[in-house]
Order: structure tokens, then sequence, then C-alpha cells
């Protein structure tokens, strides 16, 4: 079985979107959690799928899921997550500022 993980940083990203999307529609919210966890699984399924961003850190790809990037790194035994940003985003300042 594939291993699905998540940094730190990726988790405050799905809290922050959750709330923000929760403010206006508790069902979307749900929803869309739901669209992106069926994205991680795709993933797990099919890790090499997403866009290679070696233009932002080594070994980093990407995938789009509604207006959202899912940023992840291929693992031994799975994937992790890095990253969720929104599409409107500087991925590179968002990425620079996280360090």
């Amino acid at each position: 079985m594939s291993r699905l993980s998540f940094t730190e940083l990726a988790a405050q990203d799905l809290e922050k979107i959750y709330e923000y999307i929760a403010d206006d529609n508790i069902d979307a919210a749900v929803k869309h959690r739901q669209r992106l966890a069926k994205r991680w699984l795709a993933l797990l399924d099919q890790p090499r799928i997403g866009s290679k961003r070696d233009d932002i850190e080594p070994d980093l790809r990407s995938v789009t899921e509604g207006n959202y990037v899912i940023f992840y790194r291929i693992l031994a035994d799975g994937i992790e997550v890095v990253r969720v940003l929104h599409t409107s985003m500087d991925n590179k300042r968002a990425f620079a500022n996280s360090e």
C-alpha cells in the first residue's frame, strides 16, 4: 500500500482553504476536500502524472485540481504533499517564503 503524507505547510494550506470556503458554504468546503482526496488517491496510483517543477525545488511535481495546485514529491513508498496553493498565487514566492 502506498503511503500518503503531508508536510506541516500543506496541512496549514488545507486548513486555510477549508475555512475560507466554509465561511461561505460548508457543503462546498466538504465537496472540495473530497475532490482533493480523490486527486491524492489518483496520484498514489500514478505519481508521475504531475508536471516536474524543478524550477521551484528539486524533485517537486504539481497537478491542478480546480483553482488549486497540489505540489508533491514522489517517495519510495508513496507521495508527500508539500503545499496546496491557489492558482493565482506566485508559487516561487510562496516556496521562498516558506523556508
